[in-house]
């Protein structure tokens, strides 16, 4: 809002086209002018007082998305309150330099509202930061440790890949919304990962550090009423619930959390831990496929992807043949060739995987909006040898026709879409765009297929998808689609309006 009130106070058309040194000498203006008034206390607190005259108190400080007004998140402080038996206030900030978050007007505001609260009325010191979107998560997670917040909501946001939920010092909610397309839910299951990998603390995880899943909600639900004036329209997905089925449904989790993590009252306590335990098993329910089918990518040091690529191009010789597989980084992979082995009269197959992941950073200038691999190269034993090899046994039939990397692309949408929810699955075949696989590209040699990549493009039709082969009597080299970015595809990309507007 600054930034834009700014500009209309110049006269815009009346300045001339500066020279190269002034240009420098307005850019050093401008950072000065950026870092004071980054360190101004230009932020200000708006105070909700609480609805409710008894119950412990709970102070709430909104830290918005950038770009967005903090009022805009009125209506959901209200439904948390509405929600909750607790004494809960509210402090919304904003006004913020040219409408973004730094780390220093976050720290700010975050003591700014605790001085508010406190000269509000609020006697308590159950402080809790509440985050929407990347940049306010990352700075409040930066200030924990120095700040007097005892609790973090984090919503259509998490905390940095790197950071484990069980270490984090205070406890903290993760709210993902099922239609988010800017924290997408591929990257929450990463969260969904972290809670559920130490099973010997996942019952304190669920309630110390729960992650929710809200059906059917998109990214700008969270705060109502927003205009997605600096984002990519085209990024979130149309919501499938009202807004105050959202907020009512974002109230009841931050107060379930809420209670378990400050109420003094048992009978509160317990019912709110068996709605965060039921929440739980209902989100899992969501995430749990996501990261099925992103295990089957790479899981380990092996890519069972490609042990079953390797058993649909044995076809009917599947059930003759043990399959093994390493996943490998060039150059080595490039070196590297499938074999066959036995052991006593027992077929055993080596294949080889690369990964070609996608850039994933906390930072969103250099991430990529995709958490699923850009392509899988796999160097599979052709049905061909395996019948040759089989040939001293008195088994020489061929009885279908060897298989393409096309036919394994067809394979990873159906396998993706058979484990997307009914729900993905209705969106999918009734107004997604599709994903269309095309016939192979060959090539001669293995120098000629190693840097070429999967064919990938989009029209208003779909993804398309051509995957790079290299078919020998004795290996078929494939560069397929990944699982896992079928099922992105299937559950976020193809709901996408095209073209993509920025």
């Amino acid at each position: 809002m600054f930034f834009r009130q700014a500009i209309g106070l110049v006269g815009l058309s009346k300045i001339k086209k500066p020279s190269m040194h002034e240009m420098r000498g307005l850019l050093e203006v401008t950072l000065g002018l950026f870092c004071f008034l980054a360190g101004s206390g230009a932020v200000s607190i708006t105070i909700l007082e609480p609805i409710r005259s008894t119950g412990d108190e709970v102070g709430l400080i909104f830290i918005p998305e950038n770009n967005i007004d903090g009022d805009k998140y009125k209506e959901t402080a209200r439904a948390i309150q509405e929600s909750s038996e607790l004494r809960v206030w509210v402090a919304l900030s904003e006004d913020y330099v040219f409408d973004l978050l730094t780390a220093p007007d976050v720290r700010g505001a975050v003591d700014k509202a605790i001085g508010a609260l406190k000269k509000a009325g609020m006697t308590s010191e159950s402080y809790v930061g509440v985050a929407h979107g990347s940049a306010g998560a990352r700075f409040l997670q930066d200030y924990v440790a120095k700040s007097d917040l005892k609790a973090l909501v984090l919503m259509g946001s998490t905390l940095t890949r790197k950071t484990k939920l069980r270490d984090f010092p205070i406890p903290v909610l993760t709210l993902a919304a099922e239609l988010d397309g800017v924290i997408r839910i591929t990257r929450m299951v990463e969260e969904y990962e972290k809670l559920t990998s130490d099973i010997s603390s996942i019952l304190r995880g669920l309630y110390r550090t729960p992650v929710i899943f809200i059906e059917g909600a998109n990214h700008a639900q969270f705060g109502p009423g927003i205009t997605w004036s600096g984002v990519n329209k085209s990024k979130d997905l149309a919501p499938e619930i009202t807004d105050d089925k959202a907020r009512s449904l974002i109230g009841k989790s931050v107060n379930d959390f809420l209670t378990v993590t400050f109420s003094l009252k048992n009978d509160q306590v317990d019912k709110a831990l068996d709605q965060l335990m039921q929440a739980f098993f209902k989100s899992a329910m969501k995430f749990q496929p996501f990261l099925d089918v992103r295990n089957l990518d790479t899981d380990g040091e092996e890519s069972m992807w490609t042990v079953l690529a390797q058993e649909i191009f044995a076809g009917e010789y599947t059930n003759r043949v043990a399959i093994s597989n390493e996943i490998l980084e060039n150059p080595w992979f490039y070196g590297k060739q499938p074999s066959i082995a036995f052991n006593d009269d027992d077929m055993i197959i080596g294949t080889t995987a690369l990964i070609v992941p996608s850039p994933k950073s906390d930072s969103l200038q250099s991430r990529s909006d995709m958490e699923s691999p850009l392509e899988i190269n796999m160097k599979l034993v052709s049905k061909e040898a395996i019948r040759a090899a089989l040939a001293s046994q008195n088994d020489t039939s061929l009885k279908s026709a060897p298989n393409t990397c096309a036919s394994l692309n067809r394979f990873a949408v159906y396998l993706a879409l058979g484990l997307s929810s009914e729900a993905a699955q209705d969106r999918y075949l009734s107004r997604g765009r599709r994903i269309i696989v095309e016939e192979d590209a060959m090539r001669g040699a293995n120098f000629l297929w190693a840097p070429s990549p999967l064919q990938v493009w989009q029209d208003a039709a779909g993804l398309h998808v051509r995957s790079i082969a290299l078919a020998t009597s004795k290996e078929h080299y494939c560069k397929v689609l990944s699982p896992y970015r079928a099922m992105e595809w299937i559950n976020i990309d193809s709901l996408l309006v095209y073209p993509l507007q920025e």
